[in-house]
Protein backbone atom coordinates (compact mmCIF):
# COMPACT_ATOMS: atom_id res chain seq x y z
CA UNK A 1 0.00 0.00 0.00
CA UNK A 2 1.26 3.44 -0.84
CA UNK A 3 -1.29 6.17 -1.38
CA UNK A 4 -0.96 9.90 -1.13
CA UNK A 5 -1.82 11.19 2.34
CA UNK A 6 -4.85 13.46 2.32
CA UNK A 7 -5.73 15.16 5.59
CA UNK A 8 -9.51 15.31 6.00
CA UNK A 9 -9.62 16.84 9.48
CA UNK A 10 -7.65 19.57 11.24
CA UNK A 11 -4.10 18.54 12.13
CA UNK A 12 -3.01 18.46 15.77
CA UNK A 13 0.70 18.28 16.57
CA UNK A 14 1.69 16.77 19.91
CA UNK A 15 4.39 18.36 22.08
CA UNK A 16 6.56 15.36 21.21
CA UNK A 17 6.35 16.28 17.51
CA UNK A 18 7.51 19.83 18.22
CA UNK A 19 10.52 18.42 20.09
CA UNK A 20 11.34 15.89 17.36
CA UNK A 21 11.06 18.49 14.58
CA UNK A 22 13.56 20.68 16.42
CA UNK A 23 15.86 17.72 17.11
CA UNK A 24 16.12 16.80 13.42
CA UNK A 25 16.84 20.43 12.51
CA UNK A 26 13.60 21.01 10.62
CA UNK A 27 11.56 24.18 10.97
CA UNK A 28 7.88 23.90 11.76
CA UNK A 29 7.05 25.70 8.49
CA UNK A 30 9.13 23.16 6.52
CA UNK A 31 7.45 20.30 8.35
CA UNK A 32 3.97 21.62 7.65
CA UNK A 33 4.81 21.96 3.93
CA UNK A 34 6.12 18.38 3.88
CA UNK A 35 2.82 17.03 5.19
CA UNK A 36 1.22 17.62 1.77
CA UNK A 37 3.78 15.33 0.13
CA UNK A 38 3.33 12.20 2.27
CA UNK A 39 2.57 8.67 1.17
CA UNK A 40 0.61 6.33 3.48
CA UNK A 41 2.70 3.15 3.76
CA UNK A 42 0.84 1.39 6.62
CA UNK A 43 -2.67 1.66 8.00
CA UNK A 44 -4.13 -0.06 11.08
CA UNK A 45 -7.67 0.16 12.40
CA UNK A 46 -7.57 0.75 16.15
CA UNK A 47 -11.33 1.04 16.68
CA UNK A 48 -14.48 1.82 14.70
CA UNK A 49 -13.61 5.53 14.79
CA UNK A 50 -9.81 5.49 14.96
CA UNK A 51 -7.15 4.61 12.38
CA UNK A 52 -3.36 4.78 12.73
CA UNK A 53 -1.28 5.58 9.64
CA UNK A 54 2.43 5.50 9.01
CA UNK A 55 3.32 8.13 6.42
CA UNK A 56 6.56 8.47 4.45
CA UNK A 57 7.85 11.96 3.65
CA UNK A 58 10.65 12.09 1.07
CA UNK A 59 10.60 15.69 -0.15
CA UNK A 60 13.16 16.88 2.42
CA UNK A 61 16.93 16.49 2.88
CA UNK A 62 16.38 13.09 4.53
CA UNK A 63 13.36 10.77 4.41
CA UNK A 64 11.04 10.89 7.42
CA UNK A 65 8.24 8.79 8.83
CA UNK A 66 5.30 10.25 10.73
CA UNK A 67 2.67 8.43 12.76
CA UNK A 68 -0.84 9.85 12.43
CA UNK A 69 -3.96 8.96 14.41
CA UNK A 70 -7.19 9.74 12.56
CA UNK A 71 -9.88 10.28 15.19
CA UNK A 72 -13.26 10.54 13.49
CA UNK A 73 -15.12 11.13 16.75
CA UNK A 74 -13.02 14.21 17.54
CA UNK A 75 -12.72 15.06 13.84
CA UNK A 76 -8.96 15.55 14.04
CA UNK A 77 -5.72 13.99 12.83
CA UNK A 78 -3.06 13.87 15.54
CA UNK A 79 0.54 13.53 14.52
CA UNK A 80 2.15 11.53 17.32
CA UNK A 81 5.77 11.43 16.21
CA UNK A 82 8.20 12.10 13.40
CA UNK A 83 11.47 10.22 12.95
CA UNK A 84 14.20 9.29 10.51
CA UNK A 85 13.68 5.62 9.58
CA UNK A 86 16.55 3.27 10.39
CA UNK A 87 17.71 1.73 7.06
CA UNK A 88 18.55 -1.52 8.87
CA UNK A 89 14.87 -1.94 9.81
CA UNK A 90 13.29 -0.84 6.51
CA UNK A 91 13.42 -1.84 2.85
CA UNK A 92 15.63 0.34 0.62
CA UNK A 93 12.61 2.46 -0.39
CA UNK A 94 11.62 2.84 3.33
CA UNK A 95 8.08 1.63 2.57
CA UNK A 96 8.09 -1.79 4.24
CA UNK A 97 9.66 -3.30 7.33
CA UNK A 98 12.39 -5.92 6.98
Amino acid sequence: MSTRKVFRFPIVLTDHVFDKVRAIDLTLAEFERLLDTGQVIEEHTLSAETVKELVLLVEWTRPLHIVVIIDQRRREERILTVYEPDPARWSPDLRSRR
